[in-house]
Formats: C-alpha cells, structure tokens, sequence
C-alpha cells in the first residue's frame, strides 16, 4: 500500500475551513476508509499524536489522537476519532506550551492554550460524544480544531524555530513533587518528552519495564527515592539529577526549606548521579535570583523547579555529545539537610524576629510554623501562622489558622480570642 502524503504548510487546503460530514454518512465505506487512512499515516510517523483529516487532503471536520499517547499500558490502546468536533467550554486559564506539528516539519514554537477543554463530536459509529480534557490532550484539541478551521499554530506562536531532525537523546523521568512537576514542564517546553515517567516513590520500581525503554539516559528531580546503582548506571548515558542547591552545600531531602531558613543561596545544580545522596560529579549549577527574598516556599520551588527544567532542557544534548566535563564535588564543603517533622514549625517567639520570619516562609508547604496561644479563658490554642511581616525588629503575625477554624486576618483573631 502507498504511503498516505501528509501536506507541508504551503499546501491550500491547510488554509481553508473543512467541511462538516453528514451524521448520515459517517457509517458509509468512504467515511471508513478515509478514517483508516488517516491512522495509517499517523501511526507511520515515529512522533506523531495527532492528525486532522485536511493533512491528508480531506476538506472534512475529522481529526484523530493517537491512543498510544493516551491510555495505560493495561488498556487497550484505541486511537480516537473525533467528527464535527466543537469546543463547547474552554478554561479561562491558559498555559504556555511548545507545539509542533506534521504538516510543519521540524517548526517548533510556544504558544498559550486554555488549560482545559471539553469537546463535543461524533465518534466512528456516529455516537455523540463529550469529553473533557487537560494537559496534552486538551492542547491537541485546540490544535487539531484550529487545523479545520484553516489555523496553522505558527499564526500566533512566539520563538518559532526550526530545530533540524537530529534525534533528540531520549529519557525516563522519575519526580514525585511539585518541584519535579515544574521541571518537566520546562523539559516538555524545550520539546524534550519522556518515554516513562515514573511519579511514584512509594510503588516498586518497574525495573523490566525501564530495561524495555532503552532510553538515552534516566533524569530524576525530586523523586524521594535512592535508585539503586543497577538502575543508575543502565543507560547508555548513565542518570542526571536535578537538584534545587549550590552542591555538595544542601545535599539531601529538605535544600529548598534550608535555602529559605538561610543555610545556603537559591541555586541548581546538575549532577550525573552515583549510588550516594547528592554526590555525583557537577554538570553544571548555577545561582537564581529570586526577589523578593526570602519568599514562600511554593514560589521558591516553582522559581528553582522551572529554572532547574531550562537548564537541564540546554545540558541534555550537549551531555550526550560529550560536550560538558565533569567536575567532582568537594566534600569538604559538603552540607546535608534533613526531612522536616511537624515539631520543627513550633516558633520560639524569643528568638529574632527574621529567624521566626524565615521559618514561615519555608514552613508555609510542610510542616506549616504554628504557636500556641493563650485565649482570654486560658486555653492553649494552636495556631499555624501562614503569613507575617517583620517591622522594627519585631515579628507580626498577619495570617493565622487557628485549630478547627478557618483562615483569618491576626487582628480578626485577637479581637476574638
């Protein structure tokens, strides 16, 4: 059978608005085929997710996701047809995201898409169909529904680039926290996409399954787990580490909460892990400005989680093009920090006002900086303060949850207790 052609982005159909299908004729054999078609040509591009039927010179309101894309190993892996689809509910939040496409070859750019969509659409037996969706899927229909509507995403995407076809290195993620959530963002920005990612800390480790990958090289960032060396040393190109510290200074569970309490500066480092705790050889590392500060720790690990995404996103192909040397860690200067218990947010209102400020901030996530107060009837009540300021010298609580009760301002508080 002859390949199906996928139009280039000077083909005229790609321009016009695609026809809508009668419901009557999605059963017919032209329908069918022409569906059969357009997963043939899909599934025969190594990268491809989706396909609007325009791609292949069809002026009709279909397009197709690739089910590999979209479903659990234990499903069976459909791909999904979407006829005269339309978006009935789109997200107010939108979100940058890196986009390429079949018919713009090795075109890749940033552009915002809402966050959330729900489509609406016929299926292949003629079945009404609504769905919702997020993340990936919801960027591919906003996508494909711009195809039919004769929308190129390069109409409106910024940093358009053409990033020639030489195969980017391929790799497992392993990132069980939000701060891992921030790095593959930026990875997947970059147009770096994992093969496997593993979200879990708790679960087992699929170690047969990693072995199936054959990925490049593993990138863990955050994952709560030590990987034993078999598995750090399996790929070709070894295992890096996203770590949010000027190493070997904050080596271990809690850098962030440190960096904040002000044992160190806001910082990453890019290491190629061995079998100890944040020890390997630095790739490289670099210091992140981040005003104010100090500040609250979900904005610090988003700010070093991002950071740390972009510059991985820059090292990974130089590293494996052998291109950066390692350099060895001084364990001289090393530092190690240590997981945070809900006792180390009890606030020593003796101590200075900057020292209790700090723990706030850093606190703020886990295990949140608390007090206990004496009411007007002399009861102790536990309150967790969740924001303050520090004026002449003095800490100021501003607000406060006080057990059972639900976020107030501290002066609310007082007058009431």
């Amino acid at each position: 059978m002859t390949k199906t052609e996928i139009l280039q982005k000077d083909a005229l159909m790609l321009r016009e608005t695609a026809r809508l299908v009668s419901v009557k004729n999605i059963g017919t054999k032209k329908i069918q085929d022409l569906l059969e078609r357009m997963k043939e040509a899909l599934h025969a591009e190594e990268d491809g997710v989706a396909l609007a039927a325009p791609q292949i010179g069809e002026s009709l309101r279909i397009f197709i996701v690739n089910g590999e894309m979209l479903v659990s190993k234990q499903a069976k892996k459909t791909d999904l047809v979407f006829i005269n689809p339309e978006l009935i509910k789109t997200s107010k939040k939108k979100k940058r995201v890196e986009e390429g496409c079949l018919s713009l070859r090795y075109l890749y750019g940033q552009l915002k898409r809402s966050e959330k969509v729900t489509i609406k659409a016929y299926d292949e037996t003629g079945k009404t169909v609504v769905r919702g969706a997020s993340g990936l899927l919801a960027q591919i229909f906003q996508h494909e529904i711009d195809h039919l509507n004769g929308i190129l995403f390069t109409d409106t995407a910024e940093n358009v680039r053409d990033i020639p076809p030489a195969r980017k290195p391929t790799f497992v993620f392993f990132g069980s926290s939000q701060f891992s959530r921030y790095v593959l963002e930026e990875l997947e920005l970059a147009g770096f996409s994992p093969l496997l990612s593993i979200t879990s800390a708790r679960d087992a480790l699929p170690t047969e399954e990693l072995r199936k990958t054959g990925a490049d090289v593993f990138v863990v960032a955050s994952f709560g787990k030590i990987l034993p060396k078999e598995l750090i040393e399996l790929p070709r190109y070894k295992t890096l580490n996203v770590h949010p510290s000027l190493l070997p200074q904050l080596r271990g569970p809690a850098p962030i909460q440190d960096t904040i309490l002000g044992k160190g500066v806001p910082g990453v480092t890019i290491i190629r892990m061995d079998e100890k705790m944040d020890h390997g050889p630095i790739l490289v590392q670099a210091k992140i400005l981040i005003t104010p500060w100090p500040d609250h720790y979900h904005v610090v690990e988003e700010k070093l989680g991002r950071a740390g995404g972009k510059i991985l996103a820059k090292v990974l192909l130089k590293w494996v093009n052998s291109e950066i040397r390692e350099i060895p860690q001084n364990d001289s200067q090393s530092s190690y920090t240590k997981m945070k218990k809900k006792e180390d947010g009890l606030l020593d209102l003796n101590d200075r006002a900057e020292v209790n400020l700090k723990k706030v901030l850093a606190y703020s996530t886990w295990p949140g900086a608390y007090i206990f107060f004496k009411n007007k009837r002399g009861k102790e009540v536990r309150v967790v303060i969740k924001d303050a300021k520090v004026a002449d010298d003095q800490f100021f609580p501003t607000r406060v949850i006080p057990a059972g009760k639900r976020e107030m301002n501290w002066q609310d508080f007082l007058r009431g207790n």
